[in-house]
């Protein structure tokens, strides 16, 4: 099974970044929309990856 570069990306840095974010993101004194920021962060770093890989990988 073929694992797309963009995935493979993703779960190393959740596992390696993932206690930080979520320290971060559970602090009391945070704004509403932190977590929107996280995510917001995370699928433009998709998209882009995505983006420079082109279709010929399709």
């Amino acid at each position: 099974m073929y694992l797309h570069r963009t995935a493979l990306l993703m779960i190393i840095g959740f596992y390696l970044a993932g206690p930080l974010l979520l320290d971060w993101w559970l602090q009391p004194d945070a704004h509403w929309y932190r977590p929107f920021i996280i995510w917001l962060v995370l699928i433009a770093l998709s998209w882009f990856i995505d983006m420079r890989r082109g279709h010929q990988d399709v």
